[in-house]
């Protein structure tokens, strides 16, 4: 489409005549070439029925001469078997069979006329007739529709037409292909020595088949030569139409030419002169409007600042009672810290105090273990009188023997004293071995709970000096915030008073600026009105000119 909006006025009408042209030449061409195309077609496929036809017609001759029979009667009286027939005999016979006529008949000089003649069968008695796989699909088609007489297959390059060839009772086909009892030689055999198949009247038996090639045909009948007459006559008529277009629409474009270059001259004066005023409206409408912006900005400016000081003026007087509340804060932190102190100095006591209590503890562990070695000392003075009293069952023992039976009573008093004394012993013995387990615990208890005392104690103090130290630190630091914290609200009070004389002179220079803006605005609204009316003009002038141009493009084209 933009190839051909470039195109001049003159070109596109004759583009236009001559694609006309174009068009109904090729239609007639093209329709000249599908019809001769279609005539070539069918004129191979009557040709290729005309030589079935002829087929057809030899098949009922030589059926209609009844010689088959015949022949096949005297050669069975002459021959035992088939095997006995010459070659000459074979043939009279196969002369006498109409399908064989009409393939002879078929394939002589089929080359010389352009065609090709071939017989295939499923169950062909030769193997060179074997049909092929498209072959079977042609042989499917006539099997499965008894009326189907022919079919034509055409692919582009060459045109078969197929004709179904079936038995016959009548011509004489049952004569070879019938039932094997019926055989001349009585073994199941035709005449010519093949197999009797057992068939039946009106069996497809096999297809002829007529094929011819279309490029051939086409060589043959200048087929060709024929379509490049048909072009060149067809083309005539384009040459003709856009030399006379040309002719016919020289002078018309001419004069609209003229007209159009002179209209679109005045209409560039007309523009000019209106982009001329556009320009010097929008140049001042400009200026006035960049200076009523700078104003509205000046003045903008000028409100923040304003607010600005007036926020620090809030700001310095919050500040300074942030500052008396900071102050009054930092003051009580320092007495609670001094507090802090204090406590720690009691902490301090207290872990020296736990200290002592401890060391009294210990003195008392002391003195238990001093008991419990009384105790054992107690109890080694149970083991002597354990020991005497053993004696002295032993030696009353010994006096009870020598009394004999007046002594029995006594030795058994002696023995159970002496028992007695041994379990007396015994017991002894653990109390001692548990008093002196107990002393060796005790000892160890306490001399290990002095060990992790002291040590905690030591810890203790260690943390309750550095705390001590800590809160000394921080109670001076706070007294230095609380003098830093007055200098600072001393400061934001001198700010805020300074802020608002500040906020006073800006609120006149406000004032003086928004009374500037309003003649300024009055100018600006004059410049628009006197901009608008010049951009009217220049619009109308433009349109003008968009007209005059597409106008002129219509007529010399869109230049590259």
């Amino acid at each position: 489409m933009d190839f051909f909006n470039k195109l001049n006025f003159n070109t596109k009408i004759l583009m236009i005549v001559g694609l006309s042209s174009i068009i109904c030449a090729a239609t007639s061409t093209i329709a000249s070439l599908y019809f001769a195309s279609n005539d070539l077609i069918l004129g191979i496929e009557e040709k290729a029925q005309t030589v079935h036809s002829r087929l057809e017609a030899a098949t009922e001759f030589v059926a209609l001469q009844g010689g088959l029979e015949p022949i096949v009667e005297r050669l069975k009286t002459k021959y035992k078997s088939d095997a006995e027939m010459s070659d000459a005999d074979k043939l009279d016979v196969l002369k006498q069979v109409p399908i064989f006529a009409a393939m002879k008949i078929g394939a002589k000089d089929a080359e010389l006329e352009g065609y090709k003649f071939r017989v295939f069968s499923d169950e062909p008695r030769k193997a060179e007739n074997l049909a092929t796989a498209f072959e079977l699909t042609i042989l499917k088609k006539f099997e499965a529709n008894k009326d189907l007489k022919q079919f034509i297959h055409e692919d582009g390059t060459n045109v078969t037409v197929f004709r179904p060839v079936r038995l016959s009772k009548a011509q004489g086909c049952i004569t070879c292909h019938g039932h094997p009892d019926t055989s001349p030689w009585g073994n199941g055999k035709d005449i010519l020595g093949y197999k009797m198949e057992n068939w039946q009247d009106g069996k497809l038996h096999g297809v002829f088949a007529i094929e011819t090639s279309i490029d051939k045909i086409s060589t043959l009948r200048h087929v060709g030569e024929n379509r490049m007459k048909i072009i060149f006559f067809g083309s005539i008529p384009i040459v003709v139409s856009l030399i006379l277009s040309f002719f016919l629409i020289k002078s018309p474009i001419n004069s609209l030419k003229a007209v159009a270059n002179n209209l679109a001259s005045v209409t560039g004066n007309v523009a000019n002169t209106s982009q001329k005023m556009s320009n010097n409206s929008t140049g001042l409408s400009q200026a006035t409007i960049e200076q009523t912006a700078s104003l509205q900005e000046t003045a903008a400016s000028l409100e923040e600042v304003g607010a600005m000081i007036k926020k620090t003026s809030d700001n310095a007087v919050s500040t300074s009672e942030a500052s008396a509340k900071s102050r009054e804060k930092a003051e009580k932190g320092n007495a609670i810290v001094s507090k802090m102190i204090d406590s720690m100095e009691e902490i301090n006591n207290s872990n020296n105090n736990i200290r002592l209590e401890m060391d009294r503890s210990n003195q008392e562990f002391t003195e238990i273990v001093k008991l419990i070695h009384e105790i054992g000392n107690k109890t080694k003075v149970i083991n002597d009188i354990v020991f005497q009293t053993k004696l002295l069952s032993f030696n009353a023992s010994v006096e009870a023997a020598r009394a004999g039976e007046h002594g029995k009573g006594f030795a058994v008093v002696a023995e159970e004293v002496g028992n007695l004394a041994s379990m007396s012993g015994g017991a002894a013995t653990e109390i001692s071995q548990m008093l002196s387990e107990s002393i060796k615990t005790v000892e160890k208890i306490v001399s290990q709970t002095k060990v992790n005392v002291d040590r905690l104690m030591i810890e203790g103090k260690e943390k309750v000096d550095y705390g001590s130290d800590v809160a000394r630190d921080c109670g001076v630091i706070l007294s230095e915030i609380v003098d830093n914290i007055k200098v600072a609200s001393d400061m934001a009070v001198e700010i805020s008073n300074a802020s608002a004389e500040q906020s006073q002179g800006i609120a006149e220079i406000s004032k003086a600026m928004g009374q500037l803006d309003v003649v300024t605005q009055d100018n600006s609204q004059t410049s628009q009105e006197l901009s608008q009316v010049a951009d009217v003009l220049s619009h109308d002038a433009t349109k003008l000119e968009e007209s005059v141009n597409e106008l002129l493009k219509t007529i010399n084209g869109i230049k590259a």
